[in-house]
């Protein structure tokens, strides 16, 4: 196992469009860290690099304490799994995960032994004999990473592998992905712009926008403390909800308030926010969990509902703007209706309104 670090990486190709700019981040030996993004955020870009499959246009990059920049992808000793499963179609289960161990010239009796022990890891024992086209997606998926696994690499790179499958393989195959990296303990790195794959999968997350690292975090601290607008956006389903506002001081406690809507704040953060107080260009950042259908906050005409069976998602117009709240499925809220909104002040995230960031609450 090894550890990764990324030293000023910057990318910029032919046409002057830069895919990273000063990128620094440390992986740490055995941790599984995701980069997660849109699509032209980087992160895809940042992988090849990881891979040797691009070249930095400048920075640094450091398995341990060995750069790795002018090695070529084969000396790296990394493997890679792409969106593509790219399977051999003509060979067999066993064939295909054998067959890094036969480039690397390994005898034939010690192939055979490591790509048996590593399909009864990967529930795979019972489909040794058949080819690709005869194998489910999420089969076909894991004979993908166990080709890469057999190689026995110090960093496993994962290039959004599970985009290819429907939702019920998804969630499968991002609990066997869990155990597995827990079984075998090596460090990875996974690609995704899916939310969910990287609050469920990763140790930490990198987020990622336009070339640029966002914040990087355990998955509660990017949900809990997003650090701007970007990361609060970007995670969470439905998105949080932002108010354009001010905050005020009345009898030492801070009060958010925008258009029909006010919002106290407890005591500990009305102390911090004492400094920051101003009319306007205050950015309240609300998750729909964290509203409900009660009085206290202010009031909005439902718009739309959208029964779940285990929670309402409940659209509202406010004088604000539209709001969503995730609600108990027990709401018997109906479009039209004028229904009081609550937001719980320990969960109010505020931004600055002109740069996104975080204000210090």
């Amino acid at each position: 196992m090894v550890s990764v670090r990324y030293q000023h990486l910057h990318k910029a190709f032919g046409d002057g469009s830069v895919a990273l700019q000063d990128f620094s981040l440390e992986v740490a030996d055995g941790e599984f860290l995701t980069f997660l993004g849109p699509s032209g955020c980087g992160k895809t870009t940042t992988l090849r690099m990881t891979a040797g499959l691009e070249t930095p246009t400048s920075g640094e990059i450091f398995f341990g304490e060995r750069p790795v920049v002018d090695l070529p992808p084969g000396r790296r000793n990394i493997a890679m799994v792409f969106q593509s499963y790219a399977l051999y179609p003509h060979m067999t289960v066993q064939q295909n995960l054998e067959y890094p161990l036969r480039k690397q010239g390994v005898a034939r009796d010690e192939r055979a032994r490591r790509a048996t022990a590593l399909a009864a890891t990967l529930q795979l024992d019972a489909l040794l004999h058949r080819r690709p086209k005869h194998l489910s997606g999420g089969q076909q998926q894991r004979v993908a990473l166990g080709r890469a696994l057999i190689r026995e690499p110090e960093v496993f790179l994962l290039d959004e592998p599970l985009s290819n499958l429907d939702a019920e393989l998804r969630t499968q195959m991002r609990a066997e992905l869990i155990q597995l990296h827990r079984r075998i303990g090596r460090t990875m790195i996974y690609v995704t712009h899916d939310q969910v794959e990287a609050m469920t999968m990763s140790t930490r997350i990198a987020v990622m926008s336009k070339g640029e690292l966002q914040q990087v975090g355990t998955p509660l601290e990017i949900y809990r403390e997003p650090r701007n607008r970007f990361v609060a956006a970007f995670v969470g389903s439905p998105a949080m909800n932002f108010v354009e506002g001010g905050i005020e001081l009345r009898d030492g406690r801070a009060v958010f308030r925008a258009a029909g809507l006010e919002v106290a704040l407890p005591d500990a953060r009305s102390a911090r926010l004492a400094g920051l107080a101003r009319a306007s260009g205050v950015l309240a950042g609300i998750r729909p969990e964290h509203l409900s259908l009660e009085p206290g906050s202010g009031e909005g005409r439902v718009l739309v509902v959208e029964a779940m069976g285990h929670e309402d998602i409940v659209t509202a117009e406010t004088p604000a703007g539209r709001i969503v709240v995730r609600s108990a499925g027990t709401a018997t809220a109906a479009a039209g209706d004028l229904v009081p909104l609550r937001v719980d002040p320990e969960k109010l995230h505020l931004f600055d309104a002109a740069s996104g960031e975080r204000l210090a609450c």
